[in-house]
């Protein structure tokens, strides 16, 4: 049986051999190269080829799914830290500003161990689907790591959220294959197709290696030539989108009525599904319907998730059931209902990220805490507060009063991200009550990291000598519970809120200390920011050419994270200012 997908690569890879050494080249001299073309146009296979080979020589890692981005790469870069529960939380973050400045979120802590890894290759198919914060987290990733290398594969157009900019990456750009190497893969598909099939098919194909085996499997399945010749005269020779519609339509009639309703309901679940998923929309009588559309290609599995054959298909599906998509609400209530207590669930919850009034009622109905919680993460990573907040309010609802510990986590999370969103009062309160629960428990760890977010509220709110009462509390628990990066973080807190209360000699004081543990533990983000702060305190003293030097050395730290920005500007403004001096 002709499958309608079946990667082709390796041996069977046909029509790109400049394309493959160009790729390769760019691979080794930038740390970024994005593979671009129209949809079916052989991104997948080309990427698959240069994996293969650069196997031999070096570790290479395949994300198939941009959507699954996050959690993929914790599992590639910390497969010793990923865990449930507590430790899930969000961690407490000194705000480390400079003088005066509102909180920021520290980068992910991934980027520390990108930074040491020694050379991985990552390979992001579907990369449109990364987030801003996922993307900012590669460049970064590869300014400070010149060994490590992403492959990310996008469709032409670039999706208007993708965000690359200019001069940043490489790109290898696919267009259509000759007429000999379409005609070739037709071969190599169906050797029995006459001659003529196989130029009716070449000519329609337009170079486009997805449409030449679309067309090989429907003709495949029609058996007598004839039935061929009539199936390819209904296509226009110059009418892609038309004939992309002709050719999905004649897929799906393939298919037995049974397995037409199974992977229509598909295409309207998530784009990456998994059995429990597909029986959750479906219903657990789909077995034999399931077995057919996967024997046929039609529902291609990768380890243990599953998707329709292409974005393309897809895409059709859904277009011919405007009804069943006004309807999304429901069904994906339905299926979130068979699923609710599993980890499945997240990709349900993901589907809906950008539908408010869908994602609220779905997560309403999680059960599972640890998908709430790395909900409430992810969206708290891309800037998507309202999401967090709801996710964490539930999480707070289902274990308030049954299960402390979570309890504790929920609240002080909500706390976090009223922090960000400016309500301070609110942010107070949820922190004095997940510093109430965490004393409860006795969890050590957890009140140092509650009494450092009230000292930062307290900060932001003008209030400095209480930022440095809290801030002072955390020292000596961190102290206590030897854990140097955070003593490191109330350090440079505190030396932040003296920076504020013009105590000079103070603020210095604390900046080098934290300065010295953060050079020990390798945090790069964290001495940069610290060496900024050092800078600060100098241009309150007078000394300008030592803030200078200050400056200077945090850029050169400073490169690929959130304050390079910042520390770039600092150091423009006070050379102008020794400029204008000078003349």
């Amino acid at each position: 049986m002709v499958k309608i997908l079946d990667l082709q690569y390796g041996g069977n890879f046909v029509g790109r051999g400049e394309e493959i050494k160009e790729l390769k080249e760019k691979i080794e001299n930038n740390g970024i190269v994005v593979v671009t073309g129209d949809r079916g146009i052989g991104k997948t296979n080309l990427i698959k080829v240069v994996e293969e080979d650069f196997k031999k020589q070096k570790e290479c890692h395949h994300i198939e799914y941009g959507s699954l981005f996050s959690s993929e790469v914790s599992r590639i870069f910390l497969p010793d830290k990923i865990k449930t529960g507590a430790s899930s939380s969000l961690t407490a973050v000194g705000f480390g500003g400079g003088f005066g400045r509102s909180w920021k979120p520290k980068e992910l802590s991934i980027l520390e161990y990108m930074e040491k890894s020694k050379g991985e290759i990552i390979l992001v198919e579907n990369a449109h689907e990364l987030k801003e914060e996922e993307i900012k987290t590669i460049f970064a990733a590869t300014r400070r790591n010149g060994q490590l290398k992403f492959i990310l594969e996008i469709a032409t157009p670039y999706k208007s959220d993708v965000q690359l900019r200019g001069g940043s990456y490489e790109v290898v750009e696919l267009r259509g294959l000759s007429d000999k190497d379409i005609g070739e893969i037709v071969r190599r598909e169906c050797p029995n197709f006459s001659d003529m099939i196989v130029r009716g098919i070449v000519s329609l194909s337009k170079g486009y290696p997805y449409v030449a085996r679309s067309l090989a499997y429907i003709c495949d399945k029609k058996k007598a030539e004839d039935g061929m010749f009539e199936f390819l005269k209904t296509l226009r020779d110059d009418d892609m989108k038309y004939n992309l519609d002709r050719i999905h339509k004649e897929v799906l009639e393939t298919l037995s009525e049974d397995s037409q309703r199974v992977i229509k309901k598909l295409a309207v679940a998530p784009a990456i599904l998994t059995s429990n998923l597909m029986e959750a929309f479906c219903g657990k009588e789909v077995d034999t319907s399931l077995n057919d559309i996967i024997e046929r290609g039609i529902l291609v599995e990768s380890e243990e998730f599953f998707r329709t054959y292409h974005p393309l298909f897809r895409e059709y599906l859904r277009h011919i059931q405007p009804i069943a998509l006004k309807n999304k609400k429901d069904l994906y209530c339905e299926a979130m209902e068979r699923v609710k207590s599993e980890f499945d669930s997240i990709l349900i919850l993901f589907e809906v990220l950008n539908e408010p009034d869908i994602f609220e009622g779905l997560i309403k109905q999680t059960e599972n805490y640890d998908v709430i919680n790395f909900v409430g993460t992810q969206t708290h990573t891309w800037g998507k507060l309202e999401q967090a907040l709801c996710a964490w309010n539930h999480l707070l609802e289902k274990t308030k009063g049954i299960d402390k510990e979570w309890e504790s986590i929920a609240t002080g999370n909500i706390g976090i991200v009223y922090r960000i969103k400016g309500e301070l009062d609110k942010a107070l309160e949820y922190h004095e009550k997940a510093l109430k629960l965490n004393e409860e428990l006795d969890r050590k760890r957890g009140i140092a990291n509650q009494l450092e977010n009230m000292g930062n509220v307290y900060f932001t709110k003008g209030e400095l000598d209480k930022a440095l009462e809290y801030h002072e509390k955390a020292l000596k628990l961190n102290e206590e519970l030897g854990r140097k990066e955070g003593l490191a973080n109330q350090l440079e807190n505190m030396g932040v809120v003296y920076l504020n209360r013009r105590e000079l000699d103070k603020a210095l004081e604390y900046f080098e200390e934290a300065l010295g543990i953060f050079e020990e533990l390798g945090s790069r983000i964290e001495t940069a920011q610290t060496l900024m702060n050092i800078g600060d305190v100098f241009v309150q003293k007078g000394d300008k050419e030592r803030a200078l030097d200050y400056y200077r050395e945090a850029k050169s730290l400073a490169a690929g994270c959130y304050i390079f920005e910042e520390v770039s500007k600092r150091l423009k403004r006070l050379k102008e200012e020794q400029d204008a001096k000078r003349v």
